[in-house]
């Protein structure tokens, strides 16, 4: 029997990163992190001190649908705290981190105007992570 065909696997995901305590992040947006850690607190995967604060909030989508609709899901819960997000941009990195997984045969990306006014005036950058694999063999956790 032969593996299944490989299948595009992507999300995406608002992030605030900078220096200091996670909980900052979380009482200024006054929403609660799909997970969150603070600068100096020991990452588990390495046993190091972390380097600096990062607060993650998800989707609610999972990986099947495409990376368009993680950022308008993002934009809904982002944009009633616009003015929260300008004053976060200011002493952080605050932005939305897209990642896909696709099979080898490539992957292309529009960034249409609406979606730059958007981030622009919710004070967001946008990052893109691609990867082009040859199996499912790839951890998909971004933690």
């Amino acid at each position: 029997m032969t593996s299944p065909l490989l299948t595009t696997r992507e999300y995406a995901y608002f992030s605030v990163k900078g220096e200091g305590n996670s909980q900052f992040v979380t009482s200024v947006l006054k929403i609660e992190p799909t997970n969150q850690w603070s600068q100096g607190e020991i990452n588990p995967r390495n046993n190091r001190p972390r380097k600096f604060m990062g607060w993650n909030l998800e989707s609610g989508l999972d990986d099947t649908h495409p990376i368009e609709e993680h950022i308008e899901k993002l934009f809904e819960i982002l944009e009633p705290l616009k003015n929260e997000l300008a004053e976060l941009s200011k002493s952080h990195e605050v932005y939305i981190q897209c990642a896909g997984y696709f099979p080898q045969s490539g992957h292309g990306l529009n960034v249409s105007r609406s979606l730059i006014s958007k981030l622009h005036m919710l004070s967001l950058s946008l990052d893109y992570d691609f990867y082009f694999v040859e199996d499912y063999g790839h951890d998909l956790d971004y933690h």
